[in-house]
Protein backbone atom coordinates (compact mmCIF):
# COMPACT_ATOMS: atom_id res chain seq x y z
CA UNK A 1 0.00 0.00 0.00
CA UNK A 2 2.99 2.61 1.07
CA UNK A 3 4.32 1.71 -2.47
CA UNK A 4 0.98 2.55 -4.18
CA UNK A 5 0.50 5.98 -2.01
CA UNK A 6 4.57 6.86 -2.52
CA UNK A 7 3.84 6.29 -6.52
CA UNK A 8 0.16 8.56 -6.38
CA UNK A 9 2.46 11.30 -4.75
CA UNK A 10 5.19 11.61 -7.90
CA UNK A 11 2.53 11.98 -9.78
CA UNK A 12 1.07 14.33 -7.95
CA UNK A 13 4.22 16.25 -7.95
CA UNK A 14 4.46 15.97 -11.67
CA UNK A 15 0.96 16.89 -11.95
CA UNK A 16 2.02 19.97 -9.72
CA UNK A 17 4.90 20.95 -11.84
CA UNK A 18 2.84 21.09 -15.12
CA UNK A 19 0.42 22.72 -13.56
CA UNK A 20 3.04 25.89 -12.43
CA UNK A 21 4.22 25.66 -15.83
CA UNK A 22 1.26 26.23 -18.12
CA UNK A 23 -0.16 28.74 -15.87
CA UNK A 24 3.26 30.85 -15.76
CA UNK A 25 3.15 30.36 -19.60
CA UNK A 26 -0.02 31.71 -19.85
CA UNK A 27 0.55 34.56 -17.46
CA UNK A 28 3.60 36.09 -19.87
CA UNK A 29 1.89 35.82 -23.12
CA UNK A 30 -2.06 36.94 -22.63
CA UNK A 31 -2.61 40.35 -23.50
CA UNK A 32 -1.51 43.06 -21.05
CA UNK A 33 1.99 44.14 -19.60
CA UNK A 34 1.59 43.48 -15.66
CA UNK A 35 4.63 46.17 -15.23
CA UNK A 36 2.68 48.73 -17.03
CA UNK A 37 -0.62 47.35 -14.45
CA UNK A 38 1.50 47.53 -11.23
CA UNK A 39 3.47 50.95 -12.03
CA UNK A 40 -0.06 52.83 -12.51
CA UNK A 41 -1.58 54.26 -15.82
CA UNK A 42 -0.56 57.71 -15.42
CA UNK A 43 3.13 56.09 -14.81
CA UNK A 44 6.14 57.20 -17.17
CA UNK A 45 7.63 54.76 -19.20
CA UNK A 46 10.85 55.15 -17.33
CA UNK A 47 8.98 54.25 -13.84
CA UNK A 48 7.30 51.18 -16.37
CA UNK A 49 10.80 49.86 -16.65
CA UNK A 50 11.75 50.29 -13.18
CA UNK A 51 8.91 48.06 -11.82
CA UNK A 52 9.54 45.69 -14.63
CA UNK A 53 13.37 45.25 -13.03
CA UNK A 54 11.96 44.93 -9.98
CA UNK A 55 9.76 42.12 -10.34
CA UNK A 56 12.33 40.22 -12.84
CA UNK A 57 9.71 41.21 -15.90
CA UNK A 58 12.61 42.35 -17.79
CA UNK A 59 14.52 38.55 -18.08
CA UNK A 60 14.18 36.13 -20.41
CA UNK A 61 10.97 33.67 -19.90
CA UNK A 62 12.76 30.70 -19.01
CA UNK A 63 14.93 33.15 -15.98
CA UNK A 64 11.72 34.12 -14.83
CA UNK A 65 10.54 30.47 -14.64
CA UNK A 66 13.87 28.59 -12.85
CA UNK A 67 13.34 31.92 -10.67
CA UNK A 68 10.05 31.42 -9.64
CA UNK A 69 10.72 27.70 -8.86
CA UNK A 70 13.81 28.06 -6.87
CA UNK A 71 11.76 30.51 -4.56
CA UNK A 72 8.44 28.63 -4.79
CA UNK A 73 10.83 25.62 -3.13
CA UNK A 74 11.17 27.82 -0.32
CA UNK A 75 7.75 28.83 0.24
CA UNK A 76 7.45 32.14 -1.45
CA UNK A 77 5.31 32.57 -4.11
CA UNK A 78 6.60 36.41 -4.92
CA UNK A 79 5.49 39.62 -4.30
CA UNK A 80 2.05 40.99 -5.31
CA UNK A 81 2.12 43.53 -8.35
CA UNK A 82 -1.50 44.92 -6.58
CA UNK A 83 -1.36 45.13 -2.83
CA UNK A 84 2.78 45.27 -2.90
CA UNK A 85 3.07 42.97 -0.29
CA UNK A 86 4.13 39.19 -0.41
CA UNK A 87 1.50 36.51 -1.52
CA UNK A 88 1.82 34.30 0.92
CA UNK A 89 0.73 37.27 3.42
CA UNK A 90 -2.03 37.62 1.26
CA UNK A 91 -3.23 34.44 1.03
CA UNK A 92 -3.26 33.84 4.81
CA UNK A 93 -5.49 36.54 5.40
CA UNK A 94 -7.88 35.25 2.16
CA UNK A 95 -7.90 31.85 2.69
CA UNK A 96 -8.99 30.71 5.75
CA UNK A 97 -12.90 32.34 4.80
CA UNK A 98 -12.63 30.25 1.85
CA UNK A 99 -12.18 27.32 3.72
CA UNK A 100 -14.78 28.28 6.07
CA UNK A 101 -17.53 28.84 2.79
CA UNK A 102 -16.08 25.62 1.05
CA UNK A 103 -16.13 23.28 4.13
CA UNK A 104 -19.66 24.55 5.23
CA UNK A 105 -20.26 24.04 1.74
CA UNK A 106 -19.20 20.65 0.94
CA UNK A 107 -20.61 19.24 3.98
CA UNK A 108 -24.19 20.95 3.32
CA UNK A 109 -24.32 19.24 -0.33
CA UNK A 110 -22.93 15.77 1.47
CA UNK A 111 -25.15 15.36 4.22
CA UNK A 112 -27.94 16.38 2.19
CA UNK A 113 -27.37 14.98 -1.06
CA UNK A 114 -26.50 11.59 0.12
CA UNK A 115 -30.19 10.92 2.26
CA UNK A 116 -31.80 12.44 -0.57
CA UNK A 117 -30.27 10.09 -3.33
CA UNK A 118 -31.09 7.01 -0.74
CA UNK A 119 -35.12 8.42 0.03
CA UNK A 120 -35.08 8.14 -3.93
CA UNK A 121 -34.06 5.06 -4.56
CA UNK A 122 -35.92 3.64 -1.55
CA UNK A 123 -38.86 4.93 -2.72
CA UNK A 124 -38.76 4.63 -6.82
CA UNK A 125 -40.81 6.46 -9.05
CA UNK A 126 -42.62 8.11 -6.07
CA UNK A 127 -43.16 11.73 -6.12
CA UNK A 128 -40.57 12.20 -3.73
CA UNK A 129 -38.45 10.85 -6.61
CA UNK A 130 -40.19 12.86 -8.83
CA UNK A 131 -39.55 15.92 -6.79
CA UNK A 132 -36.08 14.87 -6.39
CA UNK A 133 -35.02 14.42 -9.97
CA UNK A 134 -36.34 17.94 -10.62
CA UNK A 135 -34.67 19.39 -7.75
CA UNK A 136 -31.47 17.77 -9.50
CA UNK A 137 -32.51 19.16 -13.09
CA UNK A 138 -32.28 22.31 -11.38
CA UNK A 139 -29.16 22.20 -9.85
CA UNK A 140 -26.89 21.14 -12.58
CA UNK A 141 -28.56 23.87 -14.73
CA UNK A 142 -28.66 27.11 -13.19
CA UNK A 143 -25.25 28.61 -13.50
CA UNK A 144 -24.23 29.64 -9.76
CA UNK A 145 -24.21 33.44 -10.94
CA UNK A 146 -27.97 33.56 -11.33
CA UNK A 147 -28.77 31.35 -8.43
CA UNK A 148 -26.94 33.80 -6.14
CA UNK A 149 -28.58 36.34 -7.58
CA UNK A 150 -32.00 35.00 -7.22
CA UNK A 151 -31.26 33.59 -3.72
CA UNK A 152 -30.14 37.46 -3.57
CA UNK A 153 -33.57 38.91 -4.68
CA UNK A 154 -35.88 36.64 -2.86
CA UNK A 155 -34.27 36.28 0.70
CA UNK A 156 -32.63 39.35 1.07
CA UNK A 157 -35.07 41.67 -0.94
CA UNK A 158 -38.19 40.33 -0.78
CA UNK A 159 -38.13 38.58 2.35
CA UNK A 160 -34.78 40.10 4.09
CA UNK A 161 -34.62 36.87 5.86
CA UNK A 162 -30.55 36.89 5.40
CA UNK A 163 -28.13 39.82 4.55
CA UNK A 164 -26.93 40.27 0.78
CA UNK A 165 -23.25 39.83 1.38
CA UNK A 166 -20.40 40.33 3.87
CA UNK A 167 -18.44 37.75 6.30
CA UNK A 168 -20.01 39.01 9.34
CA UNK A 169 -21.71 41.92 11.03
CA UNK A 170 -19.55 44.92 11.39
CA UNK A 171 -21.68 46.25 14.38
CA UNK A 172 -21.39 42.73 16.29
CA UNK A 173 -17.67 41.64 17.54
CA UNK A 174 -16.21 38.60 15.69
CA UNK A 175 -15.04 35.84 18.06
CA UNK A 176 -11.58 35.70 19.62
CA UNK A 177 -9.56 34.79 17.20
CA UNK A 178 -8.23 31.01 17.31
CA UNK A 179 -8.30 29.48 14.09
CA UNK A 180 -9.40 32.15 12.17
CA UNK A 181 -12.84 30.41 11.29
CA UNK A 182 -15.59 32.33 13.08
CA UNK A 183 -17.91 29.39 13.13
CA UNK A 184 -15.31 27.15 14.72
CA UNK A 185 -14.38 29.91 16.91
CA UNK A 186 -17.47 31.09 18.02
CA UNK A 187 -17.92 27.42 19.26
CA UNK A 188 -14.93 26.98 20.96
CA UNK A 189 -15.47 30.56 22.64
CA UNK A 190 -18.98 29.87 23.31
CA UNK A 191 -19.74 32.87 22.00
CA UNK A 192 -23.56 32.16 20.50
CA UNK A 193 -24.11 35.57 19.45
CA UNK A 194 -20.92 35.77 17.26
CA UNK A 195 -22.03 32.02 15.99
CA UNK A 196 -25.56 33.14 14.71
CA UNK A 197 -24.32 35.99 12.99
CA UNK A 198 -21.72 33.37 11.17
CA UNK A 199 -24.41 31.11 10.40
CA UNK A 200 -26.38 33.82 9.27
CA UNK A 201 -23.82 35.23 6.89
CA UNK A 202 -22.61 31.67 5.42
CA UNK A 203 -25.52 30.49 4.60
CA UNK A 204 -26.60 31.99 1.32
CA UNK A 205 -23.20 32.02 -0.24
CA UNK A 206 -22.71 28.10 0.79
CA UNK A 207 -26.50 27.48 -0.14
CA UNK A 208 -25.34 28.84 -3.97
CA UNK A 209 -22.35 26.58 -3.53
CA UNK A 210 -23.59 23.63 -3.05
CA UNK A 211 -26.28 23.03 -5.16
CA UNK A 212 -25.27 22.12 -7.82
CA UNK A 213 -22.90 19.45 -6.01
CA UNK A 214 -25.44 18.19 -4.28
CA UNK A 215 -28.22 17.20 -7.25
CA UNK A 216 -25.14 15.55 -8.78
CA UNK A 217 -24.35 13.63 -5.46
CA UNK A 218 -28.30 12.90 -4.78
CA UNK A 219 -28.71 11.20 -8.24
CA UNK A 220 -25.69 9.47 -8.03
CA UNK A 221 -26.57 7.63 -5.12
CA UNK A 222 -29.55 6.38 -5.95
CA UNK A 223 -28.19 5.14 -9.05
CA UNK A 224 -25.80 3.56 -7.20
CA UNK A 225 -27.96 2.05 -4.49
CA UNK A 226 -30.82 0.64 -7.03
CA UNK A 227 -28.00 -1.42 -9.13
CA UNK A 228 -26.95 -2.55 -5.55
CA UNK A 229 -30.83 -3.49 -4.78
CA UNK A 230 -30.64 -5.60 -7.79
CA UNK A 231 -27.32 -7.60 -6.75
CA UNK A 232 -27.79 -11.42 -5.82
CA UNK A 233 -26.42 -10.64 -1.63
CA UNK A 234 -29.47 -8.06 -1.31
CA UNK A 235 -31.45 -10.70 -2.22
CA UNK A 236 -30.46 -13.34 -0.08
CA UNK A 237 -30.11 -10.91 2.73
CA UNK A 238 -33.80 -10.22 2.40
CA UNK A 239 -35.10 -13.84 1.92
CA UNK A 240 -32.95 -14.29 5.19
CA UNK A 241 -35.50 -12.17 7.09
CA UNK A 242 -33.69 -8.92 7.37
CA UNK A 243 -35.37 -5.50 7.73
CA UNK A 244 -35.12 -3.23 5.19
CA UNK A 245 -33.27 -0.92 7.54
CA UNK A 246 -30.57 -3.25 8.00
CA UNK A 247 -30.08 -4.63 4.40
CA UNK A 248 -30.45 -0.86 3.21
CA UNK A 249 -27.34 0.39 6.04
CA UNK A 250 -25.46 -2.96 6.49
CA UNK A 251 -25.61 -4.55 2.68
CA UNK A 252 -26.99 -1.85 0.06
CA UNK A 253 -25.16 1.46 1.56
CA UNK A 254 -21.40 1.00 2.05
CA UNK A 255 -21.52 -1.27 -1.62
CA UNK A 256 -23.02 1.46 -2.74
CA UNK A 257 -20.39 4.18 -1.64
CA UNK A 258 -17.44 4.20 -3.53
CA UNK A 259 -18.86 5.80 -6.72
CA UNK A 260 -20.75 8.32 -4.35
CA UNK A 261 -17.13 9.10 -3.01
CA UNK A 262 -15.43 8.87 -6.45
CA UNK A 263 -18.27 11.91 -7.51
CA UNK A 264 -17.82 13.99 -4.03
CA UNK A 265 -14.24 14.15 -4.73
CA UNK A 266 -14.71 15.38 -8.48
CA UNK A 267 -17.03 17.52 -7.02
CA UNK A 268 -14.62 19.37 -5.24
CA UNK A 269 -13.35 20.80 -8.74
CA UNK A 270 -16.84 22.20 -8.93
CA UNK A 271 -16.50 24.01 -5.37
CA UNK A 272 -13.07 24.79 -6.13
CA UNK A 273 -14.47 26.41 -9.76
CA UNK A 274 -17.46 27.86 -8.29
CA UNK A 275 -16.53 29.80 -5.46
CA UNK A 276 -14.72 32.32 -7.18
CA UNK A 277 -18.24 34.09 -8.70
CA UNK A 278 -20.08 33.10 -5.21
CA UNK A 279 -17.40 35.08 -3.21
CA UNK A 280 -17.71 37.93 -5.74
CA UNK A 281 -21.75 37.77 -6.17
CA UNK A 282 -21.65 37.72 -2.16
CA UNK A 283 -18.95 40.06 -1.30
CA UNK A 284 -16.94 37.09 0.65
CA UNK A 285 -13.44 38.03 1.32
CA UNK A 286 -11.89 34.78 0.29
CA UNK A 287 -9.43 33.38 -2.48
CA UNK A 288 -12.00 33.77 -5.05
CA UNK A 289 -12.28 37.28 -3.96
CA UNK A 290 -8.97 37.57 -4.62
CA UNK A 291 -8.61 35.97 -7.54
CA UNK A 292 -11.01 37.87 -9.23
CA UNK A 293 -8.71 41.09 -8.16
CA UNK A 294 -5.61 39.38 -9.64
CA UNK A 295 -6.96 38.87 -12.87
CA UNK A 296 -8.33 41.91 -13.45
CA UNK A 297 -5.20 44.00 -12.61
CA UNK A 298 -2.81 41.08 -14.04
CA UNK A 299 -1.25 40.05 -11.27
CA UNK A 300 0.92 37.43 -12.13
CA UNK A 301 2.22 36.00 -8.90
CA UNK A 302 -1.28 35.82 -7.03
CA UNK A 303 -2.15 34.64 -10.07
CA UNK A 304 0.25 31.57 -9.63
CA UNK A 305 -0.06 31.07 -6.04
CA UNK A 306 -3.78 30.84 -6.35
CA UNK A 307 -4.09 27.97 -9.14
CA UNK A 308 -1.19 26.69 -7.75
CA UNK A 309 -3.12 25.95 -4.28
CA UNK A 310 -6.46 25.28 -6.16
CA UNK A 311 -4.27 22.10 -7.92
CA UNK A 312 -3.24 21.20 -4.48
CA UNK A 313 -6.20 21.00 -3.08
CA UNK A 314 -8.11 19.35 -5.70
CA UNK A 315 -5.27 16.43 -5.88
CA UNK A 316 -5.06 16.11 -2.13
CA UNK A 317 -9.34 15.39 -1.94
CA UNK A 318 -8.68 12.82 -4.70
CA UNK A 319 -5.72 11.11 -3.07
CA UNK A 320 -8.13 10.96 0.42
CA UNK A 321 -10.78 9.26 -1.63
CA UNK A 322 -8.64 6.77 -3.29
CA UNK A 323 -7.54 6.34 0.60
CA UNK A 324 -11.19 5.73 1.84
CA UNK A 325 -11.70 3.15 -0.90
CA UNK A 326 -10.18 1.39 1.45
CA UNK A 327 -12.33 1.64 4.27
CA UNK A 328 -15.79 1.93 2.70
CA UNK A 329 -15.17 -1.58 0.76
CA UNK A 330 -12.21 -3.99 2.45
CA UNK A 331 -11.84 -5.94 -0.80
CA UNK A 332 -10.16 -3.29 -2.62
CA UNK A 333 -6.24 -3.51 -1.38
CA UNK A 334 -3.43 -0.88 -3.20
CA UNK A 335 -0.68 -3.58 -3.95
Amino acid sequence: MWAYFLRRLGYTLVTLWGLTLITFVLTRVVPGDPARTAAGPQARQEQVEEVRKLYGLDKPLWVQYGVYMRNLLRGDFGKSLWSKQPVVTDIKAYFLPTLELGVFAGVLFFTLGVPLGVLSAVYRNSLLDHGSRLLSLAGVSLPVFILGLLLQLVFYKLLGWFPAGGRFDPFVSPPQHLTGLYILDSLLTGNWKALACSLHHIFLPAVTLAYGSLAVVSRMTRASLLEVFGQDYIKTARAKGLSERAVLLKHALRNAMVPILTITGLQVGSLLGGVLLVEVIFSWPGLGTYAYTAVTVLDVNAIMAITLITGIIYTGVNFLVDFLYTVVDPRIRYQ
